[in-house]
């Protein structure tokens, strides 16, 4: 059995364009009703509980079983072959890792109890790469069914203006400004954190625009109704020329 290791980039990237508009170089303060430093934000009253959480990775968010990825398997044993699905189902999960971002515990949850009853009793034999890729479409149309990610309301550039000072134009800075950003159940940012800059100015003013985005929040769906409850998301903000 060959397992090559499954890449989904289906981070939520936000292209904003700098335009030609002139800027007032002044001071960036954190918005009325928010407190911080150059990384971490929170909105001032807030439960921010956990907001700031690691979720680079499956280990990080907590949720078990990436050890499996790099289990070695001879294929000659019962043992190995119940190995070989508790590792196909791992890369199933990782490759849903963006979905795994919204929510850890409540998708690994979902994953559990939806999707992998569906997995049992596969054929794992030879390169297993297409399989891996028709189970985590399926995965995403089975968790689709109990769970909804959190989805913009706002755009930044169109609903929220940005404007970038003159004196940073001219510098023709190009890049992205990544950030982690905490929702209440309402889709409204709590806190935020800065995963990795690009100026300190670009990255206030990224900083500030998130604060005013709005998020249709996470659903929990279940007999038929549907429950919003908190979540992540992660945003990168590009800058540079148009």
């Amino acid at each position: 059995m060959q397992f090559r290791k499954a890449h989904l980039a289906l981070l939520l990237p936000i292209l904003l364009i700098v335009g030609c508009q002139a800027a007032q170089e002044e001071p960036l303060s954190i918005p009325k009703g928010w407190d911080g430093n150059s990384i971490f934000w929170w909105q001032i009253g807030a439960d921010t509980t956990g907001a700031y959480r690691p979720l680079e990775t499956m280990d990080e968010m907590g949720v078990p079983g990436s050890h499996l990825l790099s289990a070695s398997l001879d294929g000659r044993s019962v043992k190995d072959s119940d190995l070989a699905q508790r590792k196909f189902n791992q890369y199933v999960k990782e490759s849903l890792i963006e979905l795994f971002r919204n929510q850890p515990e409540v998708v690994d949850s979902l994953f559990d109890k939806f999707v992998l009853p569906k997995m049992e009793g596969l054929n794992l034999e030879g390169d297993v790469q297409p399989l891996i890729k028709k189970h985590q479409r399926e995965a995403y149309r089975v968790l689709a069914r109990h769970f909804r990610s959190p989805r913009t309301l706002t755009k930044l550039g169109r609903d929220i203006p940005v404007v970038v000072p003159d004196s940073l134009k001219e510098q023709q800075l190009s890049g992205k400004v990544f950030l982690q950003v905490a929702l209440n159940k309402e889709g409204v940012p709590v806190a935020l954190n800065k995963i990795e800059g690009l100026h300190p100015t670009l990255d206030r003013i990224a900083m500030l625009a998130i604060t005013e985005m709005r998020w249709q929040p996470a659903y929990l769906l279940k007999g038929g109704k549907s429950n919003a409850i908190p979540s992540w998301v992660r945003m990168k903000v590009r800058f540079g020329p148009q």
